[in-house]
């Protein structure tokens, strides 16, 4: 018999769930549903069907939005964990060039794609800067450092994607641009803000 929680994230968001297992290739929606269960761990399962729709590329944007600041803050890191521990150092042809992409930000956004869009290298290159930065700052604590990091990966798991969700997108931009009134940080945000605002408008 199914437990409370189950019943209504299913009902909830039945739409999301069928749009899911469509892109996922499951044999049954049942199928489906143990997937979500399996991912469920540290976290309810309405948040791992979330990561499984990130997985899948299914847009999740308005349904997102909806989530509670700790649901959304929840699927974004397994997202980004999911993305971290998948990806290891790789080349990448980008206009008949290969870049060596090492960095824990390249890593992330470039992920397991072919090519890459400039923007996206361009957008890339200045979150690694802003990550050394921060992790050269003597005026964050190292929880702060480690937040905003965080929400920099956040953003680089979701920039490579052929699909990025806007709304993670967006939520974590929120918090790392927060560092534009920290001095010494100012100019890589105004750098970074313009390349952002294709993939959060």
């Amino acid at each position: 018999m199914e437990n409370k929680e189950s019943m209504n994230w299913k009902k909830k968001h039945e739409k999301l769930r069928e749009r899911v297992f469509k892109a996922s290739g499951a044999k049954s929606v049942s199928a489906l549903d143990k997937q979500v269960t399996r991912a469920a761990v540290g976290m309810t399962t309405e948040e791992a069907l979330f990561v499984l729709a990130d997985k899948y590329e299914v847009g999740v944007s308005r349904e997102f939005a909806k989530l509670s600041p700790d649901s959304q803050q929840r699927v974004s890191s397994r997202i980004v964990q999911k993305v971290a521990i998948s990806n290891t150092t790789k080349n990448v042809k980008i206009d008949k060039r290969t870049l060596h992409i090492n960095s824990p930000v390249h890593n992330l956004s470039f992920g397991d794609r072919n090519t890459v869009s400039q923007s996206v290298v361009k957008i890339d290159d200045q979150l690694a800067a802003l990550s050394e930065q921060i992790a050269k700052s003597k005026t964050l604590t190292d929880d702060e450092k480690n937040d905003y990091k965080s929400d920099i990966q956040t953003i680089a798991s979701q920039i490579g994607k052929s699909k990025p969700n806007r709304s993670i997108v967006k939520a974590a931009w929120e918090s790392v641009k927060a560092l534009g009134d920290i001095e010494g940080f100012a100019q890589f945000i105004v750098r970074i803000a313009p390349l952002i605002q294709a993939f959060i408008s």
